[in-house]
């Protein structure tokens, strides 16, 4: 974020840069979304590039899409992990044997059938 000062009205301005183009934004032209701003033109969906607005818009790991794809996308795998082009958050999860699983040293005190 930029600072710039105006020689004519001697206020500092605010320049906020676009989250998509990253060119300066300016107040009347600005969308801002989950603190990134947006030109109102780039403010699209990165599926079908349709223009989005703050009632048409989903966001998934900073990446916007329009309702329409968002559902979709998540209807072809059922979560939002594998439907977005990612692995699944629970693969990184650690995994621990079950106590069940583990074998018991035999200390000789089981008793043989015969």
């Amino acid at each position: 974020m930029e600072v710039g000062r105006s020689k004519s009205m001697r206020v500092a301005v605010q320049l906020e840069k676009c989250g998509a183009c990253q060119k300066t934004v300016y107040a009347m032209e600005k969308i801002e979304i989950e603190k990134h701003a947006y030109h109102k033109s780039c403010f699209r969906c990165s599926h079908c590039h349709c223009i989005l607005t703050p009632k048409t818009f989903a966001i998934n790991r900073s990446v916007l899409f329009c309702t329409n794809h968002y559902k979709q996308l998540f209807a072809t795998k059922g979560n939002y992990d594998e439907g977005f082009g990612h692995d699944q958050h629970k693969k990184a999860w650690k995994s621990e044997p079950s106590l069940a699983d583990e074998k018991q040293p035999n200390n000789g005190t089981e008793e043989t059938q015969q």
